[in-house]
């Protein structure tokens, strides 16, 4: 029987991804996952994730009083799709009265096996430009050893050293190398992620999980599309 599990909501891809996972049973070992699906209409997120949620649940046998806290995926990533997570979480955080465990698109994409030097961890943000940040996992969390920032396109070709890029972007390396893994985000990462940061204590109040924004102006206005049209500078 579960005694306790963790529920993991990722929207930053665009597809919402949902799984939860029980405590693992020994230190160090990856947290078994109970279910996991994923809505891939990205117009029906908001009205299906809750419902789904609840099906899955139900299904399972699992009761929120078995909830441990809720993991999220803060991002980076779709501006109104990471709003959507991190208020589901929330909500549930706060009718649960259990904490959050935000963690970053760039944690989600890590590969689940040990690390032994930082990763780069690169993914398309649109408008011919990267989200990448360098991290490593260690026994006190992530340790940012690059934090997260923008890069242009054209800068794909020159990362060097281990790294995990998306699909988008992974497609359009001239010479991926043995060290450069291809990578998404998954919420069964996300989730055995949480179980070590909820049993090492570094969880969050149910408000204090935000999205987190790399690039400060999310949108183009009118007059800008219009310009980069037309070919304008």
């Amino acid at each position: 029987m579960v005694s306790r599990f963790i529920l993991a909501i990722s929207t930053s891809s665009g597809v919402a991804k949902v799984a939860a996972a029980t405590e693992p049973l020994e230190l160090n070992a990856h947290a078994a996952d109970l279910f996991n699906f994923e809505i891939t209409d990205y117009k029906s997120q908001s009205a299906q994730l809750l419902p789904l949620i609840q099906q899955h649940l139900e299904l399972g046998n699992l009761k929120p009083a078995q909830c441990a806290a809720i993991a999220v995926d803060i991002g980076p990533g779709g501006f109104t799709s990471l709003r959507t997570a991190c208020g589901i979480a929330q909500g549930l955080a706060v009718a649960w009265q259990v904490p959050t465990v935000p963690l970053s698109s760039f944690e989600c994409m890590l590969p689940a096996r040990q690390q032994e030097l930082p990763v780069t961890v690169l993914m398309d943000a649109r408008l011919h430009e990267i989200y990448a940040a360098c991290i490593q996992r260690t026994a006190q969390g992530t340790a940012w050893v690059k934090p997260p920032h923008l890069l242009a396109m054209h800068e794909l070709q020159k990362i060097q050293g281990p790294a995990v890029c998306d699909a988008h972007l992974y497609v359009q390396l001239h010479n991926p190398g043995p060290d450069v893994l291809l990578g998404a985000v998954c919420a069964i990462r996300l989730a055995q992620l949480a179980w070590q940061e909820f049993l090492a204590g570094r969880v969050a109040a149910p408000f204090d999980c935000q999205p987190l924004y790399v690039r400060d102006k999310v949108a183009q206005t009118t007059t800008e599309r219009l310009a980069l049209k037309h070919g304008a500078v």
